[in-house]
């Protein structure tokens, strides 16, 4: 089996293209097809669904695709010591996360396990959860999926995060009724987890909001605030909760008060899995010291 054609079979999947696999491989599109025709002839299988536009990894080739994928991470691990985790991990955080408790906790993984390379990949929960699912990242810290998630996947929560109204230091109204319906209302894109269960939220309980402007970042929706443009709502951890109340108005927003869960995503019988427990069992630790 040819080392070039499992990297093309790899650049294809990620990439979803043969002529954008072609362009990473720095290979012609006429080579990159030549070579996974040889696999399948191999393998005596199709690899991909061609009846699209893109190119798109069908069962027997995804198969293919994890298996590749799990015995070249092996590999990494076979060659370290058994104590101490060797080649590369990467992990997958919202922004919470990663400006929350993610340092400490990779500061004491890189201690007991120098040798570890580890890739962070920031993003909204379902943009790292597909990550995961697409063998793209070992595991990802997110928000719980609000429905279904893939069968090979596993979702272990470790904390919850209240939501809150954002609202200027000099904003004279603190009813959230009246906040919401009076006041500029900078929404959190709906197409996020969290911007979706901040509407779930505001439709179940019939509340009109004052919409004027809708953003993508949380970071760009407090300085919106920080302005007086208006009010947000935005889920916050302990520790950025203590930060934001010395400069806002911050009203625990539901009833009872809204929370989303956070926890690790990924797929247990990925190679990468030790590493993973290890992740977790330091977020549990840094939580409850």
């Amino acid at each position: 089996m040819s080392i070039k054609a499992l990297r093309a079979l790899k650049a294809i999947a990620e990439t979803g293209s043969f002529a954008a696999a072609a362009d990473q491989l720095g290979l012609t599109l006429s080579a990159v097809s030549l070579q996974i025709k040889a696999l399948e002839q191999q393998l005596n299988t199709a690899l991909f669904d061609r009846s699209g536009r893109n190119a798109k990894l069908n069962h027997n080739g995804q198969q293919v695709f994890e298996q590749i994928l799990n015995l070249y991470n092996q590999l990494s691990y076979d060659l370290g010591d058994s104590e101490h985790f060797s080649g590369q991990y990467s992990l997958g955080a919202i922004h919470s996360v990663q400006i929350g408790p993610l340092a400490p906790i990779l500061a004491n993984l890189h201690k007991d396990h120098p040798n570890l390379q580890i890739r962070v990949r920031r993003g909204q929960s379902a943009e790292l959860a597909n990550g995961v699912e697409k063998n793209r990242l070992d595991a990802a810290l997110i928000t719980e999926p609000l429905t279904h998630y893939a069968s090979s996947c596993t979702f272990i929560p470790y904390t919850e995060e209240p939501f809150y109204i954002v609202a200027n230091q000099g904003t004279t109204l603190s009813d959230e009724t009246k906040l919401l319906h009076e006041v500029p209302f900078i929404r959190f894109d709906k197409r996020a987890w969290a911007g979706a269960i901040i509407d779930d939220e505001l439709m179940r309980r019939g509340i009109q909001v004052n919409e004027w402007m809708e953003l993508d970042s949380m970071e760009a929706a407090l300085r919106m605030v920080e302005y007086g443009l208006g009010i947000t709502i935005m889920p916050l951890n302990k520790q950025r909760l203590q930060q934001l109340a010395k400069s806002f108005q911050l009203i625990p927003f539901g009833s009872p008060p809204l929370k989303r869960t956070i926890g690790v995503y990924q797929k247990p019988n990925n190679s990468r899995a030790p590493v993973t427990k290890l992740v977790y069992e330091l977020m549990m630790k840094h939580i409850f010291s």
